[in-house]
Parts: C-alpha cells; sequence; structure tokens
C-alpha cells in the first residue's frame, strides 16, 4: 500500500508542462507538415540556442578567468594583487648560529573572500 501512495505522490508532483524543446518541435511539425524539414527547423532554432549559451559562456570566462583553471574556482583572490600579513622579516647570523624574525603587521584590510563576488561581470575596474 505506501508503494502506491509514494508512486501516486510522485506521479502527482511532476510537472504537467512540456518543455520549450517539444513546443519547439510541436511548432516545427505544424508549420512544415514533413519529419525532415522540422527536424531542421528544429536544429536551426537549437543551434541558435547554443549559439546564446556559448555568448553567455565566454563573457562569463573573460570576467572570470579563474574557472579556466582546474581547481581555482573557488578561489577569488586568483589573479588579483595580495597583501603580504608581514612588515619586515630578517636572518642575522650571531654566535650561537642564525636568529630570524618576522615583523607583523597590526591590521590587515579584509581579503578578497570577503569582499569579491562570485561573478566579476558586474565590477568596475
Amino acid at each position: 500500500m505506501r508503494v502506491f501512495l509514494i508512486i501516486a505522490i510522485c506521479l502527482l508532483t511532476l510537472p504537467s508542462h512540456a518543455n520549450q524543446n517539444n513546443n519547439v518541435i510541436k511548432a516545427c511539425i505544424q508549420i512544415t507538415d514533413d519529419y525532415n524539414q522540422a527536424a531542421a527547423c528544429y536544429q536551426d532554432w537549437k543551434q541558435g540556442q547554443r549559439s546564446e549559451e556559448l555568448a553567455e559562456l565566454r563573457d562569463f570566462l573573460k570576467h572570470n578567468p579563474r574557472y579556466r583553471v582546474p581547481g581555482q574556482s573557488l578561489n577569488r583572490c586568483w589573479g588579483k594583487p595580495r597583501e603580504m600579513p608581514f612588515e619586515s622579516a630578517y636572518i642575522e647570523k650571531d654566535s650561537d648560529g642564525f636568529r630570524a624574525g618576522v615583523s607583523y603587521k597590526d591590521t590587515l584590510p579584509a581579503g578578497c573572500y570577503e569582499n569579491a563576488p562570485w561573478d566579476n561581470r558586474n565590477v568596475e575596474n
């Protein structure tokens, strides 16, 4: 009984509208009354859709080049200047060997993780 109830719920929650591809192919069939011409009609429409998607992707990658490099898509600091957390560093030779030290800055500005957008197309350069 539970199985039938689950199947009924799944069937009732599925969207009842046809997707855009189905509507376009139906319109092409109605216009041409020939399946070969309808297929050509649909492919022309699909090529236009694909061209728009590729143009959007090219624009996105132009403004967000970190997505071209594997493993850098979440690195919002990629390609941006970084500020070092220290003011100076030294290494000195003394009687016991060497001595090293670092002088850190008191404060750092917010890093690019806090203030960089996900998509750089809206950013003024």
